[in-house]
């Protein structure tokens, strides 16, 4: 059994000159932005505002989570990337031990997050591939996602 605390600042910046790789989608096939959105206001609920954040909705936010069991310490990151909301941090080259080792704080921290209620907040990005803009609130513990197409190119989405 793991517990998670958000990476110190003096962790993060050692953690910015290593080579790490996805370890697995939050929601795999069953991903939905209700999903997507309630899962970040739990990370804040959990861990605060995150170590980045910006408005492209394939970049959107990223935490460093620390997950110690009394004999490992495991940094993982938590982040919405292109396929959603992901968890990654196992360093490149490790061994099948050791991805077990990551896998199994991973699920441990996705329940984790997953159990907490999420905190109101409010996201505004666009979604380059398409492109449209989005817009992400909790309020209340709900969650209301928002689509805008930019003016010039409503005509090709009618």
């Amino acid at each position: 059994m793991y517990t998670f605390r958000k990476a110190t600042e003096e962790e993060m910046s050692c953690l910015e000159k290593n080579g790490f790789s996805k370890l697995c989608s939050v929601y795999g096939l069953d991903c939905t932005d209700e999903k997507f959105a309630l899962f970040f206001g739990k990370l804040i609920t959990l861990f605060g505002e995150p170590y980045s954040t910006t408005d492209d909705y394939e970049d959107m936010y990223s935490y460093w989570v620390v997950a110690e069991d009394g004999q490992n310490k495991i940094y993982l990151e938590v982040y919405h990337g292109a396929s959603g909301a992901a968890v990654g941090g196992k360093p490149f080259g490790i061994s099948r031990k050791q991805e077990k080792i990551y896998t199994q704080a991973a699920g441990e921290l996705i329940a984790f997050i997953e159990s907490a209620e999420p905190s109101d907040y409010e996201w505004e990005g666009i979604y380059e591939d398409i492109p449209v803009n989005v817009k992400y609130a909790i309020k209340d513990g709900k969650a209301f996602i928002e689509y805008e197409y930019p003016a010039e190119s409503e005509e090709d989405y009618e």
